[in-house]
């Protein structure tokens, strides 16, 4: 059940947005037990934020999930997710941040978990 957040600066195309769902489905896969089918993400562009006290073009990325996962796989979720976002976006991995959060308790179906 992981959610995924894409906040940015940068108007993003319709084909940006499409890449980078696809991009995260085909990722999330690194993670044990987590599934595109699973997936939950939410674009926002356009947005207004400021990164080292200027404007300019950044994205931030919240990860979700139920449940902690083992360092090693959330890394190389990271790494890999953060170059795709460079690759489909243009904005460099340096004008990018990534968190992730792990709850032990999640609701889905009508049910809390």
């Amino acid at each position: 059940m992981p959610y995924i957040t894409f906040t940015t600066t940068k108007t993003l195309t319709l084909n940006q947005e499409k890449a980078l769902k696809e991009s995260a489905g085909q990722l999330i896969s690194i993670l044990p037990n987590k599934k595109e089918e699973n997936l939950m993400i939410h674009i926002e562009d356009n947005q207004v934020m400021y990164f080292r006290g200027q404007e300019m073009e950044c994205m931030k990325i919240s990860c979700q999930l139920f449940h902690t996962t083992d360092y090693q796989y959330k890394k190389e979720f990271a790494e890999k997710l953060l170059k795709e976002v460079e690759r489909i976006t243009k904005i460099p991995v340096e004008q990018q941040y990534l968190s992730i959060e792990e709850f032990e308790n999640w609701g889905k179906n009508g049910e809390y978990l």
